[in-house]
């Protein structure tokens, strides 16, 4: 495959994925991270233009300055990636100035022995960010780690070519060839654009998954948070023999479908309306855990009457929503019920008891709720 070969397929990749992004991730679910992720693709896609343009017009500043803008693309993933988590400030502006500056600075010493350092420099610098989008990557909560893979594997190897790129650098320094000019660093360009190709792929699964499930919110905190307020209410509980509490389940009936017969910004709002509904009809001593957008765990210190009537006006108040336009169906709940004193209090066991009744309502039908068997 010759090198023009290689730039046209980074072109049409570029260009691919720039679309999908844009259209099966931040216009159905508009965010901040989606809008940086698909100005990072369309960089990517730009500077394959640029590179098809330099090559047509026999530019080596056009083409020097190219590689800029595809290695901030590589930085945006990182920049992105923070402003889901919600980290401030999400190092946007600095990273704009710092590629820019390289692009021009690229552009400029295109045909002079100066441009081979500037470009292991800039090409250090998104080894460098890439290294920071691993260490994102590996703070995302469980469920998404599976399908965050493909950015961290090519992410890992934009790190190792980095630093392979380094080596070179250093032992041409040793040896007082380290100045080099565009046209002199052609062998390395394929291997360069190999290497873009496989990550705009990859970067491609991992982030439109990421912008299609939303901004992560802090519950690893959350969650940590309720399980240690849980068992010590338990524990306290267990001690002065309060047998009024009780682990409740609950979960949105048809999620897919619903996610199907709507806008992602629609069930958004569903998701949202679902869990204030919850937060409104529970007592304020209750303590509420969002596990996801379409199941919430609720601990509730009342007798067996009171939870029964919290959980009539819970399954009439969901079932209410009705001003969703986009989704002309009636919602409804299912939700599980596990008594503490017969799980001896434990959280664990009641969670999982209350899981399998919740599940038991959904097969059973749902908008109703089920209480927990325990096995002698």
């Amino acid at each position: 495959m010759t090198h023009i070969d290689v730039t046209i397929v980074l072109v049409a990749i570029a260009t691919t994925c720039t679309i999908m992004m844009i259209g099966l991730g931040f216009l159905p679910f508009p965010g901040r991270a989606a809008s940086i992720w698909s100005a990072g693709f369309a960089l990517a896609m730009l500077s394959c233009y640029l590179l098809v343009a330099a090559d047509e017009l026999g530019s080596q500043q056009l083409r020097g300055a190219a590689h800029g803008p595809i290695l901030c693309a590589a930085a945006y993933a990182w920049v992105g990636l923070r402003a889901r988590r919600g980290r401030e400030p999400v190092m946007l502006v600095p990273t704009i100035i710092a590629f820019s500056a390289f692009t021009i600075a690229l552009g400029l010493t295109a045909e002079t022995p100066a441009y081979g350092p500037v470009f292991r420099v800039a090409f250090a610098m998104g080894a460098v960010a890439c290294g920071l989008t691993v260490w994102e990557l590996l703070r995302l909560r469980a469920p998404e780690r599976e399908m965050a893979l493909p950015l961290l594997v090519a992410s890992f190897g934009f790190v190792g070519l980095g630093v392979v790129v380094a080596i070179d650098g250093i032992i041409r320094l040793a040896q007082g060839t380290v100045g080099q000019t565009e046209s002199d660093m052609r062998d390395l360009y394929d291997l360069n654009e190999l290497v873009a190709l496989l990550f705009l792929i990859c970067a491609l699964v991992t982030l439109l998954y990421l912008a299609r499930r939303g901004a992560q919110k802090p519950e690893q905190q959350r969650t940590v948070d309720f399980f240690r307020i849980a068992h010590d209410r338990l524990a306290r509980a267990k001690k002065a023999d309060d047998r009024w509490w009780s682990l409740i389940d609950v979960r949105l009936d048809d999620p897919t479908e619903l996610l199907e017969a709507s806008s992602g910004r629609a069930f958004q709002r569903i998701s949202a309306r679902f869990v204030s509904d919850i937060r409104d009809v529970m007592p304020p001593e209750a303590d509420v855990h969002v596990v996801s957008p379409t199941q919430v765990l609720v601990l509730l210190p009342r007798p067996d009457t009171a939870v029964r009537g919290y959980l009539s006006r819970l399954l009439e108040k969901i079932g209410a929503i009705t001003d969703q336009r986009s989704v002309p169906i009636r919602l409804s709940a299912s939700i599980g019920v596990a008594a503490a004193p017969l799980a001896d209090y434990d959280l664990d066991r009641l969670c999982a008891a209350a899981a399998d009744a919740a599940a038991h309502a959904q097969v059973a039908g749902g908008d109703r709720w089920e209480r927990a068997v325990f096995a002698p």
